[in-house]
């Protein structure tokens, strides 16, 4: 039976953040607005290779030079909502930091998928694979969609002959502050309506009711 589950659902602003400004003191004071000695739960990954996470509000946030990632706990669009919000406070917190683009990103991973859409991932060339005697160890297919003023970049991933991961990166690019603080308030509703009728009309892998 067909299982469609949410993962990793995130919203990311790409720019020359300042690590030193946004510690988990300044994460706090400067997106949440939580001043004093409140504690503040941060997540050190072990092998020192990434960011710390500071975990508040139901959130994960963290910054490099590069990027702020604020994941969602709990991947529902409430919590998206949350924290497209709460990066639209740090782009007016911190309006010195030049930015370059926002996303946000809605993710499923589905086992055992119906016929109908393992139709429209089968290409002529998996078979001339086949034909030649050769196994595929992984399937990838990416279609970038134009949406209002930016756009869905729609990928999708299956290393299993069962499994599969599909990822829905709303994105806009632009120097200007208040373009990228637009698209991060587009309609949650609307967020939700595109990503039914991709996920549910187009794939054809799911119900309306389970997105």
């Amino acid at each position: 039976m067909s299982e469609l589950k949410p993962i990793g659902w995130s919203t990311v602003v790409v720019g020359k953040w300042n690590p030193a400004i946004l510690t988990p003191k300044g994460i706090a004071e400067h997106i949440f607005g939580k001043t004093g000695d409140l504690p503040i739960e941060v997540l050190v990954p072990l092998d020192a290779m990434g960011p710390s996470k500071v975990k508040i509000e139901g959130l994960l946030v963290s910054a490099n030079f590069e990027r702020l990632i604020i994941d969602c706990k709990k991947n529902d669009w409430d919590s998206l909502e949350k924290s497209r919000k709460y990066c639209q406070k740090a782009i007016d917190s911190l309006p010195k930091t030049p930015l370059s683009a926002v996303g946000f990103n809605v993710r499923y991973e589905l086992e055992d998928p119906k016929p109908e859409f393992l139709k429209l991932l089968k290409p002529m060339l998996d078979d001339s694979i086949s034909d030649n005697n050769l196994e595929i160890a992984e399937r990838e297919t990416r279609r970038s969609l134009l949406w209002k003023d930016g756009t869905i970049n729609l990928h999708m991933v299956t290393q299993e002959a069962t499994k599969y991961q599909f990822l829905l990166n709303f994105d806009t690019k632009s120097v200007d502050n208040e373009i990228l603080k637009i698209w991060l308030k587009t309609p949650i509703q609307e967020v939700q309506d595109i990503t039914k009728t991709i996920m549910c009309s187009v794939l054809k892998i799911c119900k309306e009711d389970e997105i």
